[in-house]
């Protein structure tokens, strides 16, 4: 901007001053140039050391009036720099109008000229690369700094020396004098070793150097071996995409089709080959009425994962998943996956084959997709988990009581803290509190506290207990049922007045605190029992929710165990990872423990096996045991015995040889013609 590159302003000399008193005021203050002033002080023009020269020897008089230039501008002084025509001097002013300084537009094509030479010479510095440039004649003209630091030679040695004899190399360097480019070639000098291009230097349309740009080959070659390792991986992935099932579409953010790629659906597109529908624009298509309805516009709008049937005007019906890929906050494209589902009697199985298939490639194209919300992750994919989630975010906003139900390993913990992270409350504290692990004599004085003195052995000073701590945040009662029936009462209370007492105390503290509980028992069952207090029931009944079993999510299993794995890497130091067959081995367990037994599981995948890569053989035999290894018996019954002991013996040898053929419980589920739950029952039967 021009306020970087004013000068200041002297003192203005009056238009009606003499040739005489410009020349002394211009020598008094060193300046090249004086502004020019009227009666009102304004500044009308000036008058430069040149011109003040040509009036003395035109007129030979000292005592005559000046001659001053008009063609003067003012602007700005925060505008950018811009140059007008016919303008020789630049005025720059503030806001309030005052003059701050001038600038002739010699000076700033100047200045600015030698800004944009410092900004080339840094872009040459740092660009990673040695540049060298040579005259006709092959003598060195310019190299950077870090040609100097690749070949370990200063520019003070190798200036103006005679490049071709310093430089070995198997071509002539006059070929490039004859126009020629030599791309990728290497050379040496002063024993160093290096790669790069040479080309003809131009000027005017005439060959007058050359220039040429290098690095060192070690770390040319490494580029290469990158390159070569993308291209080999890109031919992998159209080998795979080729031999897929479904139809690929990669979909850019406009709607423009850039890419497909697996099967043609050639009747549902009505079209000869996949080359004619690439470079069309699906709205387009979706208003010629080729199909109906258009799940990219859906993806691009809704930016989740989106999954429905579509019809082509041939009556042509596809199931379709539609994946949006994320750059930053942008919808950069959206990958269609797609079968044909037109038979009916064939509509169930494509389904399900479409579900497992689109979960392969999400794993090549997006990896797994997790969500990580908390401090703590919340790790899902399954619908029914993102809807809870959903409806926690939703609660989280109030500060009502919820109460938290699910077997013992499903994550009640992280729940509650992320009702807690998503509430007004998250900058304030979040107490937790197992209920089950504080003595019952010390139940009270931790959850309300005690003044001193209030029993033997407490301190002098007293203590606060945990719901004062909790003030203004949130208190998670873990296995609340395990509460002493005395101290429910207590508990009712302070949920009932927001006030404790501490042990020992006269008078009340108030509290303002969230509860969350959670329980892993039947609450309903423990009133009836009488067990639990009822009116504390319904204090704490107020919204509950209720955490399922993993084995009722069996889509988040995947992305658990990845999350687990991750995290075992970083705490010991490894880089192991899972078999596609290991998480599917995975995946079809049971999870009696849930996400506590799993992450269990994982952490002691990741310390017993020896290898960086967990098989499914790795996976069967901590979870299965001795039904993976080979039995002696036959599957026949060759003595009298019980009927139900020869039943659980031919189960036992069936589910053996089926798990160690196909490998998972859903497999096996499948040939043995039952439920992969009921596999997963008679497999911990008989391990125990």
């Amino acid at each position: 901007m021009w306020k970087n590159a004013l000068q200041p302003v002297y003192c203005p000399l009056p238009k009606e001053s003499t040739l005489l008193g410009a020349l002394e005021l211009l020598e008094e203050s060193q300046a090249d140039l004086l502004l020019v002033s009227d009666e009102q002080q304004e500044i009308i023009g000036y008058v430069d050391r040149n011109s003040l020269l040509q009036q003395i020897k035109a007129t030979q008089d000292l005592r005559g009036p000046i001659e001053y230039k008009i063609d003067i501008l003012k602007v700005p002084e925060l505008s950018p720099i811009t140059f007008y025509h016919n303008i020789s001097v630049v005025l720059g002013v503030d806001s309030a109008g005052n003059i701050t300084g001038y600038m002739t537009t010699q000076e700033a094509r100047n200045q600015l000229s030698q800004y944009k030479l410092q900004q080339l010479n840094q872009i040459f510095n740092s660009s990673g690369t040695g540049i060298i440039t040579t005259n006709s004649n092959f003598e060195i003209t310019f190299m950077n700094e870090t040609a100097e630091q690749i070949l370990g030679l200063s520019k003070s040695v190798l200036l103006y020396r005679n490049y071709k004899t310093l430089l070995s190399m198997d071509k002539d360097l006059e070929e490039i004098l004859s126009g020629k480019q030599l791309l990728s070639m290497k050379s040496s000098i002063n024993f160093k070793q290096i790669s790069g291009n040479f080309s003809p230097l131009h000027e005017n349309g005439k060959i007058i150097g050359i220039v040429h740009i290098f690095s060192p080959r070690e770390q040319h070659e490494e580029a290469v071996r990158e390159l070569e390792m993308v291209r080999n991986l890109n031919e992998d992935l159209q080998v795979i995409y080729s031999s897929a099932n479904e139809q690929i579409i990669v979909v850019n953010h406009l709607g423009e089709i850039v890419r497909m790629a697996g099967t043609f659906l050639q009747e549902f597109w009505q079209e000869d080959s996949p080359e004619q529908l690439v470079g069309k624009d699906v709205y387009q298509l979706e208003k010629d009425g080729i199909f109906q309805p258009n799940i990219v516009d859906l993806c691009l709008v809704q930016k989740k994962k989106l999954s429905m049937i579509q019809e082509s005007r041939s009556g042509r019906k596809i199931w379709s998943v539609a994946t949006p890929v994320f750059h930053g906050d942008r919808v950069e494209k959206v990958v269609i996956l797609s079968r044909d589902i037109t038979e009916i009697n064939e509509l169930r199985a494509e389904l399900e084959l479409a579900k497992r298939k689109s979960k392969e490639y999400k794993q090549e194209l997006d990896e797994l997709l997790t969500r990580q919300d908390i401090q703590r992750k919340l790790v899902y994919r399954s619908q029914v988990m993102e809807r809870l989630v959903d409806e926690l975010k939703h609660i989280s906003r109030v500060d009502s009581t919820v109460l938290l139900i699910g077997e013992s390993g499903v994550g009640k913990e992280v729940f509650a803290q992320a009702i807690h992270e998503y509430s007004p409350r998250k900058n304030e504290p979040f107490i937790r509190v197992n209920c089950g692990a504080i003595p019952e004599n010390l139940m009270e004085s931790e959850l309300f506290g005690y003044e001193k003195g209030a029993f033997t052995g407490a301190d002098q000073r007293g203590k606060p207990g945990l719901f004062e701590l909790a003030h203004r945040g949130s208190i998670f009662l873990d296995e609340v049922t395990e509460l002493p029936y005395n101290m429910q009462v207590k508990l009712l209370r302070v949920l009932q007045e927001r006030e404790v007492m501490r042990v020992g105390g006269v008078k009340t503290v108030s509290v303002d605190v969230r509860v969350i509980a959670a329980t892993n028992q039947n609450i309903k069952q423990l009133v009836a029992q009488q067990k639990f207090r009822e009116d504390l029931y319904y204090r704490l009944h107020v919204i509950p929710l209720e955490i399922p079993p993993l084995r009722a999510r069996r889509l988040d299993i995947v992305p658990l165990s990845i999350h687990f794995l991750q995290q075992f890497n970083e705490l010991h130091k490894l880089d192991k990872r899972l078999t596609r067959e290991a998480l599917e081995v995975l995946e079809g367990y049971d999870w009696p423990g849930n996400i506590r037994e799993l992450q269990n599981v994982i952490e002691r995948l990741m310390v017993t096996t020896r290898a960086d890569v967990i098989s499914r053989e790795d996976v069967l035999s901590n979870l299965y045991g001795g039904l993976t290894r080979d039995r002696e018996k036959k599957p026949l019954v060759q003595d009298i015995m019980p009927l139900k002991e020869a039943v659980e013996e031919v189960e036992s040898q069936l589910i053996s040889m089926a798990l160690k053929k196909y490998g998972t419980a859903y497999k096996v589920a499948e040939v043995l013609g039952v439920s992969p739950a009921t596999v997963s029952r008679r497999m911990q039967k008989l391990l125990y």
